[in-house]
C-alpha cells in the first residue's frame, strides 16, 4: 500500500477553475472532477506520507501525518543518516487518535534533528495502551496544540534533547496507580501554556517530574494533581500559571534540587505547599496558600525575594533544621496564624532584610534559643513571639556594624516583656526580653544605666525599666562648667525628693532604685561665673543669685559666694530648675500665682489644646519678661529653646524688680 501523497497548492485550478482549490497529482478534488499535470500548476509540491496505523519507523525529514483512526503500532523517528538529520520532520495528527497497543509507546523519538508535531484540537488517547504516549532521546522536538491521555504510565517521558509543549493538553489516570504527565532527565523540557491534569490516588506521584540533572521550565501552565503537582530532585523554574494539589498532597516537593518562582498561583489543601528539603527555594513572585498548618516548609536555602505566602491556619514559612541559609529580602507575608517560625535551626543563618508582614497573630515566632538577623534594611513592624520567655533573652543576633537596631520596630507579643535593646561597650547591638512592668528615665546631662537582664546597658527614653530595678545615673560635663548637684522631677514636673542616693567618693555619680513613675534626673552645672556687680539683661546676673540644686532634687536660690563664683543654696527650697523657655515661662507664672493673662496667645509653635502653657506664655510676654520672635507673619514663643541657668537668674530678678513675684 502506498502511503504517500503529492499535494499542490494553486492559486487557480485548470480543471474546474476554482480559485485556491487543492488537486492531487493525476485527480482533482475540487467540484467539477478532471485532471491537471505538476507543471500546470504555479506553487511547491509537499509530500506528504500518511502513517500506517500499525505504525511505522521514521528514517527521513519530511511530512508525516497520523489520521484519525485506531492505531495499533508505534511511531518511532529514527534518523542515522547524518545529511537527512539536517532536515525537518513533521508529524501532522489530524484526527483522534486511540492507541491501542498494550505496553508499547506511541511516539518513540530515538535519533533525530528537528521534529514538529502538529495537532490542530484533537486527541490523543493511550488510555487502552496504558503505556506513553512518547518518549524523547534526541532531537529538538515540539508539540504543538492537542489533547493526549494515558493510564497507570507516564505521559510523556524526555532523557535526552529538548522538548518544548504549546498549549498542550495532557492528562494521566489511574485509580490506584497512575503516572507523570511529564518526566524529564538529563534534558530540558519547555512547557508553555496549556492544561495538566493528573488524575487518581495511590501512586504518590506528581503531574511534573525533573531528576538526573533535567530541567523543567512552566510558563503560564495551569496543572492540577489530586497528588502532587511537581516533585523535583533537578531544576524547575515557572513563570506565571496556577497549581493546585490534591487533598493531603504537597503541591511542591524540592529535594536538593533547584526550584525557582517568578510568577503564579500554588495551593494546597491539606498539606503544605512547598516542602523544601535541602534544595534550594527561590521565590521572586507568586502566591502561595495552604489551609494545613504550613505553606512554605524550609529545610534548605530559601531567597523571598517577592510575592506572598499566607497560612490562615499555621505558619507561613517554617524553618527548622541545620540545612541552608535563609533570607527574607522581599514579598509579603500576611494573613496567618505565625509569619515566620524558627526552630532548631542550629548554624543555619535566617535574615530579615525587607519582608512585609500584614495581618498575622505573631509575624515571627523563635523556639528554644533561636535567634534571627534583623537588617537595617527592615523598616516595617514585626510582632515577635518567643518559646522560652525570660528576662534578658536574646532575640537577634549581634550586629558589629555600625548601630541601628535601636531603631527596629520590634514588639513582643510574650505577656509581661517588651523588647529591650542593648549596646556593649565593643559596639556590638541587639535586642532581646526586657520585664514590661516599668517605667522610663529621662536623664539630662548625664548617662543613666542599669541591667535589664542582658547585663549593664545605657538607658535612654524608651526603655522601659522594671519597677525597683537599681539605676546609676552619672553627669556628663557640659563644657567647662561646676557641677552643682541633681534635680528629680515626675513626669507633671513636681520635684521628687531623697530619691538619689549620690555616690560618698563622687557626687557626679548617684544611684537610686526605679519607682513606679516615669522620673527626669538632670546634672546641674554652673557654666558661668558671676560678676555681682554687673547688671543689665542677657545672661549677665546683676542680681547676686543664681540657681543650685540639692542632692535630694530640690532646688534652692541663695546669695553670691565670694570667690567662688557660684551660689549656694539658702533659700525657696522647692523650685524646680527650668531647662527651657516654656519651663521658665511656667515657674514664673506659677509663682506669680498663676495670674489670667490680658489674652490667650496661641502661638504658632505651640499646642493651643494645652490651656495651662498657653497662659503661662501669654502673661511672660504681656509682663515683658521674655519676648516672641516674629517670623513670615507668624509669632513664635520657641518653648523648648533651652534656657541658660544665668538666663533663668536673669528672668527672675526681672520679675523680682517688677512686683511679680515675692
Amino acid at each position: 500500500m502506498n502511503h504517500e501523497k503529492t499535494w499542490y497548492t494553486a492559486h487557480q485550478c485548470s480543471a474546474c477553475g476554482v480559485h485556491d482549490g487543492i488537486c492531487s497529482s493525476g485527480e482533482c478534488i475540487c467540484n467539477g472532477g478532471g485532471t491537471e499535470s505538476e507543471s500546470s500548476v504555479s506553487g511547491q509540491a509537499e509530500t506528504v506520507t500518511v502513517i500506517p496505523t500499525a505504525g511505522m519507523t521514521i528514517t527521513k525529514g519530511g511530512t508525516y501525518e497520523i489520521q484519525g483512526d485506531d492505531y495499533t503500532g508505534r511511531v518511532t523517528v529514527n534518523i542515522t543518516d547524518a545529511e537527512e538529520l539536517q532536515k525537518p520532520v513533521t508529524i501532522k495528527i489530524i484526527g483522534d487518535v486511540a492507541y491501542k497497543r498494550v505496553n508499547d509507546i506511541f511516539i518513540l523519538i530515538q535519533k533525530a534533528g528537528t521534529v514538529t508535531i502538529e495537532n490542530d484540537g484533537h486527541t490523543v488517547d493511550c488510555t487502552a495502551a496504558l503505556h506513553h504516549f512518547m518518549d524523547v532521546y534526541a532531537g529538538d522536538v515540539t508539540v504543538q496544540g492537542g489533547t493526549y491521555k494515558t493510564k497507570l504510565r507516564n505521559l510523556i517521558m524526555v532523557y535526552g534533547g529538548h522538548l518544548t509543549l504549546n498549549d498542550f493538553n495532557g492528562e494521566t489516570y489511574g485509580e490506584s496507580e497512575t503516572g507523570y504527565a511529564v518526566t524529564c532527565a538529563g534534558a530540558t523540557v519547555d512547557i508553555n501554556r496549556g492544561v495538566y491534569k493528573h488524575v487518581g490516588t495511590g501512586a504518590n506521584k506528581a503531574v511534573f517530574w525533573a531528576f538526573s540533572g533535567g530541567t523543567i521550565n512552566l510558563n503560564d501552565v495551569e496543572a492540577t494533581s489530586d497528588e502532587y503537582v511537581i516533585y523535583n530532585t533537578s531544576t524547575v523554574k515557572i513563570d506565571g500559571g496556577t497549581y493546585q494539589s490534591g487533598e493531603g498532597y504537597r503541591c511542591v516537593v524540592n529535594s536538593s534540587a533547584s526550584f525557582t518562582v517568578k510568577d503564579g498561583e500554588f495551593t494546597a489543601t491539606g498539606a503544605s505547599c512547598i516542602d523544601n528539603n535541602w534544595g534550594q527555594l527561590r521565590i521572586n513572585g507568586g502566591n502561595f496558600t495552604s489551609d494545613s498548618e504550613i505553606t512554605i516548609r524550609n529545610r534548605g536555602g530559601l531567597r523571598l525575594n517577592g510575592g506572598t505566602v499566607e497560612a490562615p491556619n499555621g505558619t507561613a514559612i517554617d524553618i527548622s533544621g541545620e540545612s541552608g541559609d535563609t533570607q527574607l529580602n522581599g514579598g509579603a507575608i500576611r494573613n496567618s496564624a505565625t509569619g515566620v517560625r524558627i526552630t532548631d535551626a542550629g548554624d543555619s543563618e535566617i535574615t530579615l532584610k525587607a519582608v512585609t508582614f500584614e495581618n498575622n497573630t505573631d509575624d515571627i515566632s523563635l523556639g528554644k534559643d533561636q535567634q534571627i538577623n534583623i537588617k537595617k534594611s527592615f523598616t516595617g513592624t514585626a510582632k515577635i513571639r518567643v518559646e522560652d520567655p525570660a528576662k534578658g533573652r536574646q532575640i537577634t543576633t549581634d550586629n558589629e556594624d555600625s548601630p541601628y537596631q535601636k531603631n527596629l520596630n520590634l514588639i513582643s507579643q510574650n505577656e509581661g516583656y517588651v523588647i529591650g535593646y542593648k549596646k556593649a561597650t565593643d559596639g556590638a547591638e541587639f535586642r532581646y526580653l526586657a520585664p514590661a512592668d516599668g517605667c522610663i528615665v529621662t536623664a539630662v546631662d548625664a548617662v543613666a544605666t542599669a541591667n535589664l537582664g542582658a547585663g549593664e546597658q545605657t538607658l535612654d527614653s524608651t526603655t522601659v525599666v522594671p519597677v525597683d530595678t537599681p539605676v546609676t545615673v552619672t553627669a556628663v560635663q557640659p563644657g567647662n562648667g561646676t557641677f552643682m548637684g541633681w534635680t528629680v522631677q515626675r513626669e507633671d514636673g513636681s520635684v521628687v525628693s531623697g530619691l538619689l542616693n549620690p555616690s560618698k567618693d563622687d557626687e557626679t555619680t548617684a544611684a537610686f532604685t526605679m519607682p513606679d513613675y516615669n522620673v527626669k534626673v538632670t546634672a546641674v552645672y554652673q557654666t558661668d561665673v558671676i560678676d555681682p556687680g554687673e547688671g543689665g539683661s542677657g545672661d549677665g546676673c546683676g542680681c547676686g543669685i543664681v540657681g543650685a540644686v540639692l542632692a535630694g532634687g530640690a532646688l534652692a536660690w541663695g546669695a553670691y559666694e565670694a570667690g567662688t563664683g557660684i551660689y549656694r543654696a539658702v533659700s525657696m527650697q522647692g523650685a524646680p530648675m527650668p531647662t527651657d523657655r516654656i519651663e521658665l515661662a511656667k515657674l514664673l507664672w506659677e509663682k506669680a500665682g498663676k495670674p489670667e493673662p490680658e489674652a490667650v496667645v496661641v502661638y504658632s509653635d505651640m499646642e493651643d489644646e494645652d490651656v495651662y502653657q498657653n497662659k503661662a506664655a501669654s502673661w511672660a510676654v504681656e509682663q515683658e519678661i521674655l519676648n516672641v520672635d516674629h517670623v513670615e507673619g507668624k509669632q513664635l514663643f520657641r518653648p523648648y529653646a533651652r534656657v541658660s541657668r544665668l538666663r533663668v537668674c536673669t528672668t527672675w530678678e526681672q520679675a523680682k524688680q517688677k512686683g511679680l513675684i515675692q
